[in-house]
């Protein structure tokens, strides 16, 4: 049987700063520590398939190797083991990844790898937005922030074997041509790996998606929803956005608080942050003018808040920008 994503190569050398660079392509800026010299006993191998949203991959080290990110992640993970031995770090959690048992990372956590030469582990990371998108999906409603999950992911349980079954179809479909050459059909299967991931392991939003009949958004949280995406860019308080959906500021504070778990100042910084990763990655804007085009006019306070939520500073996104160079 062919190995896993042979259709996808990326990488078959024993040259530890080559295969660094490939890694870093697809995954996250990282340290490969081979445990001696600087090149692995035998070649190691990469292949993945990588877009904006996640990327899966096949990793087969040519020798005991740690991969340590330079920051946290900003992305989520799950890292599974088809063979050998691997333990990961997730947050302060280690996980001896194996055939029963998967390691999940949530984004903005301590994330480390130490694999046997003898591994062989596919590593799939899901963006944040990916996975947020798809919660509320699920909630029906909009969701902002990290979802936190449990590091250790069960894959002998009901739904982990689900899960992984998916996963094992999603390798095979895309090892020949057909349906999933196209990368709408691709996403599409992701999107119910992350469905299936939310639904099926626990995370900080199990109770909510348990909650059976889980009220819709009243009026007034739509309209200042609605407000806030339109007026987003301008110098906003509390009271303009208690004013434009016709109620109180108590009442909106807690209507936000009950429904979004969020305050509505809360609510319109995200926007202007998820604007402005917006400004940075896809119109080329330097930080002060995307900053200042979202109506955030203290760059120290946005920087801060910038990384609180994204994982890195906005000059480390202006600088990855697509549009720059």
């Amino acid at each position: 049987m062919p190995p896993p994503l042979h259709r996808f190569a990326l990488c078959r050398s024993s040259d530890v700063a080559e295969f660094t660079t490939r890694l870093n392509d697809v995954y996250y800026p990282a340290e490969v520590a081979p445990r001696v010299g600087r090149v692995f006993g035998g070649p190691s191998v990469l292949r993945a398939v990588h877009t904006e949203d996640f990327t899966l991959g096949y990793i087969h080290p040519g020798g005991d190797v740690r991969v340590v990110p330079d920051r946290e992640s900003t992305g989520y993970h799950v890292n599974l083991a088809l063979s050998g031995s691997v333990v990961a770090v997730a947050g302060n959690t280690e996980v001896h990844v194996g055939p029963d048992t998967a390691a999940v990372h949530t984004a903005g956590q301590r994330h480390e790898l130490r694999a046997r030469a003898d591994s062989g582990l596919i590593g799939l990371k899901l963006s944040t937005g990916l996975v947020e998108r798809e919660l509320s999906a699920l909630l029906g409603r909009p969701v902002t922030g990290p979802v936190r999950f449990a590091p250790v992911l069960d894959l002998h349980s009901e739904a982990g074997r689900s899960w992984l079954a998916m996963v094992h179809f999603l390798l095979a479909e895309l090892d020949r041509p057909g349906l999933f050459d196209s990368p709408a059909v691709r996403h599409s299967h992701v999107r119910s790996l992350v469905a299936g991931l939310l639904t099926g392991h626990q995370h900080s939003w199990t109770e909510a998606l348990s909650a059976r009949g889980a009220p819709l958004r009243p009026r007034t949280v739509r309209r200042a929803q609605e407000f806030v995406h339109e007026h987003f860019a301008e110098p906003l308080t509390v009271t303009d956005i208690a004013r434009a959906t016709g109620s109180s500021v108590r009442r909106l504070q807690e209507a936000f608080s009950a429904h979004l778990d969020v305050s509505p100042m809360g609510y319109l910084r995200d926007v202007r942050l998820d604007a402005a990763r917006a400004r940075l990655t896809e119109d080329g804007l330097s930080v002060t003018e995307a900053a200042q085009a979202c109506g955030l006019t203290h760059l120290g306070r946005f920087s801060a808040a910038y990384r609180a939520r994204f994982g890195e500073l906005p000059s480390a996104t202006a600088a990855e920008s697509p549009t720059r160079g």
